[in-house]
């Protein structure tokens, strides 16, 4: 009985101090960039921004990390590689349910202009590839594309906007408050049950030793 005891004041303790914590309900879920200057970031710092994710295209959320998210951009397939690192939650919308077409895949033709050399030699001349469009830059009035080229990520000059865009989700009610540490209707629900029974197992052990 001491025991049982013990284990439920040591629960009651564990719910009190916040020790029991709940998944995030956006993690694994879709957000879709709202505004076109939704950028990603490799770290959670302005100053690390790589590229704007291409409007009403989507993130995949892995962690809600305060006015963060941490997400994967694009997929391992064909030309393109899985990018990971950080989205302003105030420039998407979370989805129920993403889009056809989630990432934005979009091909551009990178071409290498082999310079120098001896004249009286062959020359390649011009070399094309095809480089993976992740999005756009801006740095003040000139923009830049960030690619994928090969095995290489970086930057070439010029905008490619011209894409197809999704359907924009529907207004939607503001993601509540601190998710993360749990329903607090649930936890008090615990607590009430558990000091209940707390109480009939006092009741029942003192009224069991009385003489």
């Amino acid at each position: 009985m001491k025991k049982l005891l013990l284990i439920i004041i040591c629960a009651l303790a564990l719910l009190q101090s916040g020790g029991i914590t709940y998944a995030s309900e956006s993690d694994g879920q879709y957000a879709q960039a709202v505004t076109t200057s939704a950028y990603f970031f490799s770290q959670k710092d302005l100053s690390t921004s790589l590229f704007a994710v291409p409007y009403t295209y989507c993130v995949q959320v892995i962690r809600d990390d305060g006015q963060w998210y941490y997400v994967q951009y694009a997929e391992d397939e064909g030309i393109y590689r899985a990018v990971y690192g950080y989205v302003l939650k105030s420039d998407f919308s979370l989805l129920s349910q993403p889009p056809p077409a989630t990432y934005l895949f979009k091909s551009i033709t990178v071409t290498y202009t082999a310079g120098g050399g001896d004249p009286s030699l062959p020359a390649l001349g011009e070399i094309e590839m095809q480089a993976a469009f992740y999005g756009t830059y801006y740095s003040g009035a000139t923009a830049y594309s960030y690619v994928l080229c090969g095995e290489t990520f970086g930057y070439i000059e010029g905008a490619n906007d011209d894409y197809p865009l999704n359907e924009l989700p529907a207004e939607q009610p503001p993601e509540e408050e601190n998710q993360s540490e749990g329903n607090p209707a649930v936890a008090a629900v615990v607590i009430v049950a558990l000091a209940a029974g707390a109480l009939i197992l006092i009741f029942l052990s003192t009224k069991k030793h009385k003489p």
